[in-house]
């Protein structure tokens, strides 16, 4: 078992602040205060500078953060793979998935898993800035996402094919489209709230939108709300809140009784199935070679 004093350290380098270091552990403050003091003292090295107002790493302390999380991360993933093997498994894939992809990838998750019952697959879906950077780490062996999120990464550091291409659409409640002349895309965003799941930095940033919405109808909405999920994206839009871009993909899985209006360059994203070339994991690489 790995030490609690190390998860504590790791939980308190993350958060800096001992009370919600405490609660997320549910323990006292004064627990948490006095394993991160034994872990000093067998050490030898302060690794947090305190003061009445901030708790901040020292030097030291950033570099053990680094070293140890490293090593939990390892530690982790061999306990899940040792789990694996005990239950019969010959392969363990941990894959990512985006928003949206959720809505158009279980034919593809359905087929693998009933030719290859004999590899567990582990799938998380995450905003696309996190999808990046957890691959980027190897907390995961692939993610599928927007082609935007090669962007994150050097160039040969990926092997990539795109799984599906989508265009995307205006979409809003009916009773809110018919106060435009049909498909006036231009008039809508003018006066309708934005809703967007776009994220403040990452492959699917607010500057993302902005440059996709310049080229598209030459401006910026006024108003722009962001949500963090489709379904709450998708209630605000039905309750006439606003209207929303989406893929097409997402409209036919959820957009019943919304109205769909295509954008006016009509160009279609592509949605990529992607993993490291050091990737070393040859169940992820089946799964990357797989076509259904």
């Amino acid at each position: 078992m790995i030490n609690k004093k190390i998860v504590y350290f790791i939980t308190l380098a993350e958060c800096l602040n001992f009370t919600q270091a405490a609660a997320k552990h549910n323990v006292s403050q004064t627990a948490i205060s006095q394993y991160i003091a034994g872990l000093e003292d067998r050490l030898e090295v302060k690794l947090f500078k305190r003061s009445p107002h901030a708790v901040t790493l020292t030097e030291a302390g950033h570099y053990f953060y680094k070293q140890v999380k490293d090593i939990l991360y390892i530690y982790d993933d061999t306990c899940a793979q040792l789990k694996t093997i005990a239950a019969g498994y010959h392969g363990y894939i941990k894959i990512g998935i985006g928003v949206y992809e959720y809505c158009n990838t279980e034919h593809f998750f359905s087929n693998f898993l009933s030719l290859h019952p004999e590899i567990k697959v582990d799938i998380m879906q995450y905003p696309y800035s996190e999808l990046s950077e957890k691959l980027r780490t190897g907390e995961l062996d692939l993610i599928i996402g927007l082609e935007f999120c090669e962007q994150a990464f050097a160039k040969n550091e990926l092997c990539t094919r795109t799984l599906f291409e989508s265009a995307n659409y205006l979409v809003a409640d009916p009773t809110v489209a018919a106060r435009y002349e049909k498909n006036d895309v231009k008039a809508m965003l003018s006066k309708e709230c934005l809703i967007t799941n776009c994220e403040d930095y990452g492959p699917s940033s607010l500057q993302m939108l902005h440059n996709l919405l310049s080229d598209e109808v030459g401006f910026i909405p006024g108003q722009i709300e962001q949500t963090n999920s489709v379904n709450a994206q998708l209630m605000m839009v039905r309750a006439g809140h606003g209207v929303a871009i989406v893929p097409g993909f997402v409209v036919d899985a959820q957009g019943t009784g919304l109205a769909k209006l295509p954008l006016p360059s009509g160009e279609k994203i592509s949605y990529k199935l992607m993993r490291l070339r050091r990737n070393t994991n040859d169940a992820a690489d089946l799964m990357f070679q797989f076509y259904d």
